[in-house]
């Protein structure tokens, strides 16, 4: 089932409904309530969303794309609400949960790398809205930050602020107060831009960049590898992509581990349908974050080399994690 990635195609409306259970009876059939539980419905096609309890909190998609500007007016005060706009939307086929990513256009809010020497790359912040109707996902909102020159997202772990709430009544009001440390936000400036210094100033030879990328994305080939499948024809497209995207980045930046996480943010951003692929957008976005945050203090350390960390990540690595 293909996903959704139009804003419209999530923002239909929604209703709740009793669950009840039929139970035959003879040449009839009883139907009996299921106490404790009720029914999310897409209004428009009467297809169930999720099976949730009386406690649920329902917010519609469009309620918390609306509390996602007012997320974006209080993180960034000196923004104003135009500057703002949807750029991309994500959710599985079945709509049971989406993603809706807002973005500021204009150069406000630029986070410059200041160790770039002729062409300086500029950041922006995004927030992402996360929302559910099967109550397997928190509404939440994800503040993440983009490479303005290729619009590769990315979401940082542990990072200046994530708001989440879970779909219940004690949690989720008739609003939401949104209450914000400022100095947290100038504080992961500082931080985020040296941790881009220090990928910048990590080296990375050719042959290692493919390994390095697959293991910070969970790419793993097929097992068994069998020849003259589909799925070997997926892994060699899924390589040959790759390796297009590590020769332009390198061109473009050096062979360093900052082309190593352009080239991981890009794939993240828009991971291409493949069998070797399981997993969405949102999900290599935390990667891409987690491995940032980690690798550019462990590159930092006395002896370091991508070929022992390399090593040291495939001892790491176990079958059940494939």
């Amino acid at each position: 089932m293909p996903r959704l990635d139009k804003l419209d195609e999530v923002l239909f409306p929604v209703e709740e409904h009793a669950v009840f259970v039929s139970v035959p009876n003879g040449k009839t059939e009883r139907r009996l309530p299921v106490p404790g539980k009720k029914a999310i419905v897409n209004a428009k096609d009467q297809r169930v969303l999720g099976i949730v309890s009386d406690g649920y909190r329902l917010v519609t998609n469009q309620q918390a794309l609306d509390w996602g500007h007012e997320c974006c007016r209080t993180v960034f005060p000196e923004t104003k609400p135009t500057e703002w706009e949807v750029t991309a939307t994500d959710a599985p086929g079945t709509a049971g949960y989406c993603h809706i990513d807002l973005r500021h256009n204009s150069t406000a809010l630029d986070f410059k790398d200041l160790t770039a020497d002729k062409r300086p790359d500029v950041f922006g912040p995004f927030i992402r809205v996360t929302n559910s109707y099967n109550g397997l996902r928190a509404l939440s909102f994800d503040i993440g930050f983009y490479r303005k020159v290729c619009k590769n997202g990315m979401i940082i772990p542990d990072t200046i602020i994530r708001f989440s709430f879970t779909h219940q009544r004690r949690d989720i009001g008739e609003t939401i107060q949104f209450k914000v440390e400022h100095d947290r936000l100038t504080k992961f400036r500082t931080a985020f831009t040296d941790s881009l210094a220090g990928l910048r100033a990590c080296n990375v030879p050719r042959p290692q960049f493919d390994p390095l990328v697959r293991s910070v994305l969970l790419l793993r080939p097929p097992q068994p590898m069998e020849p003259d499948t589909r799925e070997a024809d997926d892994w060699q497209n899924l390589a040959g992509h790759l390796d297009k995207m590590t020769d332009r980045y390198i061109g473009e930046l050096g062979a360093n581990a900052y082309a190593a996480f352009n080239v991981i943010t890009e794939f993240a951003s828009h991971p291409p349908v493949n069998r070797c692929v399981h997993r969405d957008r949102h999900s290599f976005q935390r990667l891409a974050g987690t491995w940032l945050s980690t690798f550019s203090q462990e590159c930092r350390k006395p002896g370091f080399t991508v070929a022992k960390y390399l090593e040291e990540q495939a001892k790491a690595a176990k079958p059940e994690n494939q």
